[in-house]
This record gives structure tokens, sequence and C-alpha cells, in this order.
């Protein structure tokens, strides 16, 4: 069954030929056939767009944009009714078929499928001027329920997608660059070492486990009192840190672990110190940051003011080498 349906867009008596072998040869390649004189009515692009949108649809969709001349002298509904028809004979194929002719007339045919094209029509009729087929057409499509094309990536974002890599992938070979550089501070001893001697993560495990013997030897030789109740506290928080250590670099811990067990270590020796200042009398020594310059180079031991290029003076934290480097005592 096929249910016809016409609009009449402009009363004018036009005469032309009613060929429809070039619209059927054009649907061979696409579902979107525009006549070479109706460009500009339908731009290549929205062209292309609407063939996007109805390619693969089921029922399948045919559009034609055509020259009004096509249509025969006489009743421009009876004409667009025979030039449609032309077209179905020869596609023989169901489906939609759309075909605008210029500014004249479009008309609707469905072909073995239960569409209402003509109450569809008339509707998108009402809200598009002649001279925009293709609001009509998708007009149409959208009340056929068909999606619309999907857009590609306006102009402009390319060059900003490509200038984020470029900036990720420079970032990224930053850090691994930094990671490079201060691979030999990933665990800096409470002892002197030689750069070379931390520079596999081997080595570093090492260094780390000589560190904590070392920490448990001190713990030994310390002179605090342990039944105390002043010193116990401390004395037990550098217990705990010790034997927490101890169990990490009895392993094979990474990078970050060693970090980690450093941090540990530092504040047991520093609970250490609290507890043998109590014995001594003194006040309790600070619990320091890390030196300002190079957290590799352990606590600090004090402040001093730095200036910084650029910058206004403050006080930052300095191991005490740095201290002696900013204070002229070492060259």
């Amino acid at each position: 069954m096929r249910l016809l349906a016409g609009v009449l867009l402009l009363a004018t008596t036009l005469t032309g030929s009613n060929d429809p072998t070039a619209v059927v040869d054009g649907w061979k390649t696409s579902p979107v056939y525009v006549d070479p004189t109706q460009r500009s009515l339908v731009p290549d692009k929205d062209a292309a767009e609407l063939a996007e949108r109805v390619s693969g649809h089921d029922p399948a969709i045919r559009i034609a944009v055509v020259p009004a001349a096509a249509l025969n002298p006489g009743d421009k509904s009876t004409a667009a009714h025979t030039y449609v028809d032309q077209l179905v004979d020869r596609q023989k194929a169901d489906g939609v078929y759309l075909v605008v002719f210029g500014g004249a007339i479009a008309w609707g045919s469905a072909v073995g499928v239960d569409t209402p094209i003509a109450d569809i029509l008339t509707r998108e009729l009402d809200k598009h001027s002649r001279s925009d087929p293709v609001g009509l057409l998708n007009g149409v499509l959208d009340q056929l329920d068909v999606p619309k094309a999907s857009k590609g990536a306006p102009g402009w974002l390319w060059p900003l997608l490509i200038a984020l890599v470029v900036l990720a992938a420079g970032l990224l070979l930053w850090r691994k660059r930094s990671r490079k550089d201060e691979g030999p501070a990933l665990y800096r001893p409470s002892y002197d070492v030689l750069p070379d001697e931390v520079d596999t993560l081997d080595e570093r495990r090492a260094t780390a486990r000589e560190d904590v013997t070392r920490f448990g030897e001190e713990l030994d030789a310390a002179d605090v009192r342990l039944d105390g109740m002043d010193t116990a506290a401390d004395v037990q928080a550098a217990m705990d840190a010790y034997a927490d250590a101890g169990r990490v670099v009895d392993g094979e811990p990474d990078d970050d672990t060693l970090r980690e067990v450093r941090s540990t270590v530092e504040y047991g020796r520093w609970r250490l110190a609290c507890a043998q200042a109590k014995v001594a009398g003194t006040p309790a020594p600070a619990r320091r940051a890390t030196c300002f310059f190079d957290p590799g180079h352990g606590t600090s031991v004090t402040d001093w003011m730095y200036t910084p290029p650029g910058g206004r003076p403050r006080e930052v934290p300095v191991c005490n080498a740095c201290r002696e480097r900013l204070s002229g005592g070492a060259r």
C-alpha cells in the first residue's frame, strides 16, 4: 500500500523534464540525491549529514532534491505524484521516499510501510519556509524518530587536544627525569654515603637495613631509665618504630615503602632523643621538618632566613650541612 502526500509550497506554473533516471542512479551510492542546480538550497555539507542520518535506517529512507522544472505542466500535486511514482517503480524497493521540488512542492510516499507521511509533511511545513528544505527534511526525520547524525569534534578542539597531549607527554618525561635524578636520595641514612652507593633499589634497601640496625644499636646503648614513668612512653615509641622499620626492611620494599621506613626511623630517633632529654633534665628537642633544600639531607637542625630568587625573605628548616654552607662555613 502506498500512502502519498503532497504539500504545495509555491503556486507557480512550472515546466521541465520529469525523467528520474539521475535520481535513481544517485541513490546507488547515497540515500540522499541533490541535483547540482539545487546545492544552494541543500549544500553538500547538509546533504552529507542527512545521508549519515538516514543510512542504514529500517525502513529505508530515500531523499531527493530536484529542480521544480522536473514537474510536468499542469497540476503540481498530480505532477509530483507521478514523478515520485516513477522513482518508486524504478527503485523497486519499499520504504519512505521524500522528494523536494526546488521551492515549489515537497512530496512524500510511504511504500510498504505504515507511516502517516501526509500528516508529518503538513506539520513540518507549518514550521519551515520553502527556502529551508534542510530544516523541513530534518523535521520530518525527527517525526519519524530517526536519530540525529553524530557531530564531529569542533575544529578548535583538535589543536587543544594536541596541545594537551604534548603537555602530558612533557610532564611525564619531566617526572621520569625527576625521579631518576632523585633516585639516590630516595633513602638517605643517618650516616654519610656517597651518591653512587644508593644508585640501585637493592643498594637503597641495603642502606635502609644498615640504618635500621644502627638505630637498634643506638637504642641498646641509650642512657635512659626504662622503669621511669617520665621516659617509658618515649622509649616504648622508639622501640615500636624500630620494630616497624625492621619488619619492612627484612622484606623487599620498593622506593615508596623505603620513604616510609626513613620517616619511621626518624620518628623513633626523635622519641629516643626526647627520653634522653628528660633523663638529662633538658628541654625535649623539637620534632623538625626535613631539610628545605633537599629532603634527602634528612631532618633539619635549625631554621635559617632565606630569600628565594625573586621572592621575599623567610625562615626555612635546614640540615646541618646546609646551615654550614649558607653561613660560609663550607665551600
